[in-house]
């Protein structure tokens, strides 16, 4: 596995990312997240970031250490059982090595705050997670959990003997946990033998793992946009198309021009949008509130570019219904505003919104 980084060149903290494939979207992510990281610094701060691509050239010039992955490797942290998020625990576990303390980041990650202040919080025996999701006793019972159930049984883990649940989009960790991440690859090995229903089975291994040990939240330090990333890839194309990919301390500075929450209209159209749909079942409100919303997204460019994230929502829910109740949606015109909903703010929006749903459709 070839490196870009001398045999000597072991800081005190980096930031660890991983990356492969050669989709744009993953490539925008992971440099807007760089971009975040750098723009965050306090002064006087500096801060050693490393990626690890099959791809290194798409970072010359940016001020990160490449780690490249060949094919083998990346086959290799797959697994015998084909978990493709094995990679994630495999590339921390690797880049223990390299610094005293990492801090791996997944590349959908905005930050608000320095990496610094994050780095503070992981310790001997402590470790830093991207926030909480839910305790052991409260997923148990789902369907697509029940065979992970029977695994954790085996290890004396049930309802009333439980365990908290991380989301490891961010990951804190120090060289001394080798054995951490040893446990954890195990486990996803145990876990994913025959077939596997969830596909966050690496986030429960590194949670099992940490269990019995003091676990900080990073979520007042960075945005994990994960299940919003249909509003910051429409932004984030935006931005690079702006202003290209080449780096530069400019790009870094621009990088606050764009916005860090998805666009959400004020507290007062959002009470307007309620009212208006107050009659409606719960179908179509919640079809209604997703059209209106993005009709009345605050005046931004950015936002102007990814307020149809929610009416792909719209959409997808519109998808899900049966002929009958879609047909009933669009009435017999197939082209006017649906006669059921409030109509948007914007006038002009009317169209293009009944434009894309048919688009999105077919």
């Amino acid at each position: 596995m070839p490196s870009t980084l001398p045999p000597s060149a072991k800081p005190s903290h980096q930031l660890l990312y991983l990356i492969y494939g050669k989709q744009d979207v993953y490539r925008r992510e992971a440099k807007f997240s760089m971009l975040t990281a750098l723009a965050r610094l306090k002064p006087g701060e500096s801060l050693c970031i490393r990626v690890m691509t099959d791809r290194p050239q798409d970072f010359i010039g940016w001020p990160v250490e490449t780690i490249e992955l060949d094919e083998q490797t990346l086959i290799q942290w797959q697994g015998d059982n084909g978990y493709l998020h094995r990679r994630k625990a495999c590339a921390i576990a690797q880049g223990l090595t390299l610094a005293d303390t990492t801090l791996f980041v997944d590349t959908d990650t905005l930050f608000l705050k320095s990496p610094h202040r994050v780095f503070e919080l992981i310790g001997s025996g402590q470790y830093v997670m991207d926030e909480f999701e839910y305790d052991w006793s409260y997923v148990c019972k789902r369907p697509d959990y029940l065979k992970l159930g029977q695994h954790l049984h085996a290890h004396g883990i049930s309802a009333s003997n439980s365990f908290k649940l991380y989301n490891s989009g961010l990951c804190g960790v120090r060289a001394s946990d080798c054995a951490l991440l040893k446990t954890a690859i195990g486990l996803i090995d145990e876990w994913t033998q025959g077939s596997f229903d969830i596909h966050t089975i690496e986030q429960v291994a590194i949670s099992f793992a940490m269990r019995g040990k003091k676990v900080r939240e990073a979520r007042k330090f960075v945005h994990h946009y994960y299940a919003e990333k249909r509003f910051f890839h429409a932004m984030q194309a935006h931005f690079f198309s702006l202003h290209g990919e080449t780096f530069s301390p400019e790009l870094v500075a621009r990088c606050l021009e764009v916005p860090q929450v998805k666009p959400v209209p004020s507290a007062w159209q959002r009470l307007l949008i309620k009212w208006k749909l107050r009659n409606q079942r719960k179908h179509l409100k919640r079809v209604g509130r997703d059209l209106l919303y993005g009709s009345a997204a605050p005046e931004n460019p950015y936002y102007e570019v990814c307020r149809q994230g929610w009416w792909e929502s719209a959409s997808r829910e519109i998808r899900d219904w049966d002929e009958a109740e879609q047909n009933k949606f669009f009435g017999s015109s197939q082209a006017g505003w649906p006669q059921q909903l409030p109509r948007p703010m914007k006038s002009a929006d009317e169209q293009a919104i009944v434009d894309y749903l048919h688009q999105r459709r077919t």
